[in-house]
């Protein structure tokens, strides 16, 4: 066999190769840095929407409580320590499905209900026994206690009273 070029002249470009493929595109790199910035926003994002739902309820109670209304602050307080309706929680339940944890790890340690996101399970037993407690009550000693129950628990999860 006769080679036109010399053997090296053709392994040069061969061995050049790997030393070309060590490093990733810098546009790539940009690229998914950028949908990881997006990625993260997002979980904020999420985290933050969460706190502006627990926040109105919270202020819907105060209402209803400055009103007399304890059946409906009570309601308020049960919405708050379940992260919302029924409407939410199908929402919850679709990211859960959709392979979505915010709390994965915290999940996994039994601190979160499954999709939770700010109410931990220790916080969403204190609030419930609030909202049940308000909603027995019989006497404003009563209602008073349960209500500053459930506005210790919102000042830990969102930081004010």
């Amino acid at each position: 066999m006769k080679y036109t070029r010399p053997l090296v002249a053709l392994l040069v470009p061969v061995l050049a190769l790997p030393a070309l493929a060590q490093e990733t595109p810098k546009s790539m790199v940009a690229t998914y840095s950028a949908l990881a910035d997006g990625i993260l926003a997002l979980r904020r994002t999420e985290a933050e929407f969460v706190r502006a739902l627990l926040d109105s309820h919270l202020q819907t109670a105060k209402a209803h409580v400055k009103e007399g209304q304890w059946q409906a602050a009570a309601a308020q307080i049960a919405l708050f320590a379940n992260e919302g309706d029924n409407a939410i929680g199908g929402i919850r339940k679709r990211l859960l499905e959709g392979g979505h944890h915010h709390n994965a790890a915290g999940e996994e340690q039994g601190i979160y209900e499954p999709g939770y996101v700010i109410v931990t399970k220790a916080a969403k037993q204190k609030a419930l026994a609030a909202s049940s407690a308000l909603r027995q009550a019989q006497t404003d000693e009563a209602r008073k206690q349960a209500w500053q129950q459930f506005e210790t628990v919102a000042q830990e999860l969102l930081g004010k009273s």
